[in-house]
């Protein structure tokens, strides 16, 4: 018993310990002095994300390294942690914004438009989505004397595991030959998914527009997810808009990001992707066989040293089996106006 009381004893001495050696710091907005969520904090070979009240812990030690913060929308900082005052940190945002569109007034006649997801099931008919990439399909608006306001959008994910699932049944059924089962791919990891909004200036770059986001856990539960935006006046610019689909990166099950330990660099397409150890837990999206004069998809990747979007070319989305060229599989449901 004694023993036992001495263990315990020495066991809450070293979480106490290890209590006190963590030194608690808070990221805020230059601007609004409110705290940033989700902030990307390296030190070393570790990192981790800033909680909703933007706090972060750091070992105690590390008093006299440096850190690296990486938030979505922020200017990237580099500090000396025994340069940080008040164990504040303070980011700066680089994203400009464009104020929302605003419906003309009452319409003639109104009428809805429905584009249904991709259903495609098989993994080659997908792309990888690497967190830090922003994958976006840019919907036209053709009609000057319309306005088109969004109601509704899903995001098809293809079940990786579905189609080798399908491939073991094959094997078994096939006479006369020993069945070797083919290993079941599943998707591990959970992800946290934002949508975002942007509209195309003269230049033909991209500005985002003042909507709101919405973030969805993309897991191996659930691979059609369905977002509800009626009540929400997500309205066309002139042109059109950029429907942006972007990996934040690894999360738990209740949408807290994941300390990432290590990373792997990957070259693809002339771009940097930075993505966790297995690469290949990643979500797929799935895309639509692309017909003349369609929408188009654009690319951007936070951690590419090319900053810009550009549009998607047949090396992003390789020949596979529905066709010679793709676009992002999205579903959506638009509200039309006439004047």
């Amino acid at each position: 018993m004694k023993a036992i009381k001495k263990l315990l004893f020495l066991l809450l001495l070293s979480y106490s310990v290890l209590l006190h050696a963590q030194i608690e710091y808070q990221i805020k907005d230059n601007q609004s002095k409110e705290p940033i969520s989700n902030v990307l904090v390296y030190y070393g070979d570790n990192s981790i994300y800033s909680n909703v009240d933007g706090l972060f812990f750091l070992p105690e030690e590390l008093k006299d390294g440096e850190l690296y913060l990486d938030g979505l929308g922020y200017e990237v900082l580099k500090i000396k942690v025994s340069d940080i005052d008040d164990y504040q940190i303070i980011l700066i945002k680089k994203d400009q914004f464009l104020d929302a569109v605003v419906l003309k007034g009452e319409p003639i006649k109104t009428k809805r438009f429905k584009q249904p997801p991709s259903r495609k099931k098989h993994w080659l008919d997908g792309i990888p989505h690497y967190h830090g990439q922003e994958y976006g399909l840019f919907l036209i608006k053709e009609n000057d004397r319309t306005d088109v306001r969004l109601t509704q959008l899903t995001v098809p994910i293809i079940k990786k595991n579905a189609d080798w699932e399908q491939s073991n049944e094959l094997m078994k059924k096939k006479p006369g030959k020993k069945s070797y089962p083919v290993k079941s791919k599943r998707l591990e990891t959970n992800f946290l998914f934002r949508v975002q909004f942007y509209e195309m200036l003269s230049d033909s770059s991209f500005v985002k527009l003042n909507y709101p986001t919405k973030d969805f856990i993309v897991s191996g539960k659930k691979f059609k997810y369905e977002l509800n935006y009626s009540n929400e006046e997500i309205v066309f610019p002139d042109n059109g808009i950029l429907v942006s689909i972007l990996n934040m990166g690894p999360c738990d099950e209740n949408g807290d990001m994941l300390a990432i330990p290590r990373f792997k660099y990957l070259e693809r397409n002339g771009d940097t992707i930075k993505t966790i150890n297995n690469i290949y837990d990643v979500p797929l999206i799935a895309l639509h066989p692309k017909k003349k004069n369609e929408s188009i998809d654009y690319f951007h990747s936070r951690y590419s040293d090319k900053a810009e979007w550009r549009e998607v070319s047949e090396r992003q989305y390789p020949r596979t089996i529905g066709g010679p060229m793709k676009q992002l599989g999205l579903g959506y449901e638009l509200e039309i106006f006439y004047y």
